[in-house]
């Protein structure tokens, strides 16, 4: 029983060197300009036909600043506990916003439209930037990994689903290069695990308490 409980509160703090690992080795790949094969992979997704992309702006958006305070309204209600939407809003916005600021700082690397010819924008990308890390990467994952403790299998398959193709579309409307959202996507489980980490989150989902409406719609249930 020891050695069990002793590795469940270990596995956090791997999942969180493994998410710091990621952005590292992302950072030291970063180039200007971008290496032949992570060019290629933004062709890509960036050629592919951009008839879909008003579609896919309401989905970027699961990546953005402005759904943490309703994104912490549905974990509070999952778990009737102030801890975990507080550490998300939190942890989120010092660690999330502002760690990517310094480490866009640090690496430089600008965004695609302004390092490489014939990129496709899509609506409101911006090219003065630098790109490295995603933020909306960042944000996606940080909310998968806080989640995830809270979900059953069904909700956390649609989850880490919801988080690839935010990730996935700032590559094809040209507001990143591949590495920035790999980047951001490790840094974000390392931000979202530590959210579950600081916050208390059970190790097993039979010990949550939470609505039954939210479970239902959120797959909390699900073996």
């Amino acid at each position: 029983m020891k050695s069990a409980n002793r590795a469940r509160s270990v596995r956090p703090l791997v999942t969180i060197a493994s998410g710091v690992g990621l952005l590292v080795v992302a950072a030291v790949l970063v180039s200007d300009p971008p290496a032949a094969w992570e060019e290629a992979l933004f062709r890509a997704f960036n050629d592919l036909p951009h008839n879909v992309e008003a579609g896919l702006w309401v989905l970027q958006q699961m990546g953005s600043a402005i759904v943490l305070p309703f994104v912490a309204f549905v974990l509070w209600r999952m778990t009737r506990r102030w801890q975990p939407p507080v550490a998300l809003v939190a942890t989120g916005f010092l660690l999330g916003w502002l760690g990517a600021k310094v480490i866009k700082a640090w690496v430089g690397r600008g965004r695609p439209g302004a390092i490489m010819d014939d990129v496709i924008l899509g609506f409101d990308v911006p090219i003065a930037e630098v790109g490295f890390p995603s933020g909306h990467a960042v944000l996606a994952f940080t909310l998968v990994a806080a989640f995830f403790p809270y979900l059953g299998r069904r909700g956390r398959v649609a989850a880490v689903a919801v988080a690839v193709l935010v990730a996935m579309t700032r590559v094809y409307v040209g507001a990143h290069l591949p590495l920035d959202v790999i980047g951001g996507a490790g840094f974000g489980v390392a931000i979202g695990t530590l959210v579950t980490f600081v916050s208390g989150a059970p190790s097993h989902p039979d010990r949550i308490v939470a609505s039954p409406t939210i479970a239902e719609s959120t797959g909390l249930n699900g073996r």
